[in-house]
């Protein structure tokens, strides 16, 4: 922590969305593979998150989509973990099958979907020279195929606008059913798939219910960890609980459900 440095990034950010808050600590962490002892924070009016680092936001967008992806274990293509290679410092990301950072539970995906896939679906996605902006997180597409771009690839469902509408009890109809063409954010589902391996939220009392906590001050990417499960009890510190919901009836895939400001005593 380096007292108050000023920020090179600044996103836009909706903490009530647990894939946008997890999302932030993911584009933390790979601007600090990319240039050492990044620093990030939210702002006051938690509706922003700031980097301090040696670079641009537009640097740190071309560097995600053009970084070689690797598909660890090809002979488990839905669960396979993620590898994110130069220009970055390596980075693993296998949360989902290892309780290393106790987010094994957070997966949201299951059936045919694949993790390596959908990651770089998002990642092709994001070449769009809209997520230069610091409104990146809004920014909504059919997401296709890269490999056969007359086909749909389905996010994970970390983004929250989602899951409202992603039962068919909800709408009356499913969307997969008719092979809807829906909207996905590409820069929440890929950057908190990152963001979950360095960071999580505390468990509660109650089964797939979670909190996480933002925090005003700036710090390294080592003390996130602490930072999102509210350990570190830091300046601007504001606590947020949401459901990871299933959003089938068969109970296997889920989506993260919007979040509700934590309120004293809970």
């Amino acid at each position: 922590m380096t007292g108050n440095p000023e920020p090179n990034i600044t996103v836009k950010v909706d903490v009530t969305n647990p894939g946008q808050f997890f999302a932030c600590c993911g584009l933390l962490e790979l601007a600090d593979r990319l240039w050492p002892e990044a620093e990030g924070w939210f702002g006051n009016d938690q509706t922003t998150f700031h980097i301090s680092c040696c670079g641009s936001l537009p640097e740190l967008v071309d560097a995600i989509t053009s970084a070689e992806l690797v598909q660890a274990d090809r002979k488990d293509r839905p669960l396979s973990p993620v590898v994110i290679e130069k220009p970055f410092r390596r980075l693993t990301i296998d949360w989902w099958k290892t309780d290393r950072t106790g987010a094994k539970d957070l997966k949201v995906w299951a059936g045919k979907m694949e993790s390596f896939g959908i990651a770089y679906a998002m990642q092709q996605a994001m070449k769009d020279q809209q997520f230069h902006g610091p409104d990146l997180f809004d920014i909504g597409m059919v997401v296709a195929n890269p490999h056969n771009t007359k086909e749909k690839k389905e996010p994970f469902y970390f983004d929250a606008r989602r899951a409202p509408n992603a039962d068919s009890r909800d709408i009356g109809f499913s969307p997969n059913d008719l092979k809807l063409k829906t909207i996905a954010h590409p820069a929440v589902e890929l950057l908190c798939l990152v963001g979950l391996q360095v960071a999580r939220p505390a468990f509660s009392s109650r089964t797939r219910i979670y909190d996480y906590f933002t925090w005003s001050l700036p710090i390294l990417t080592n003390l996130v960890l602490a930072a999102t499960t509210g350990i570190l009890a830091l300046p601007g510190r504001r606590g947020y609980r949401f459901e990871n919901w299933f959003r089938t009836g068969k109970k296997m895939h889920k989506a993260f459900r919007p979040a509700v400001p934590l309120t004293q005593g809970d």
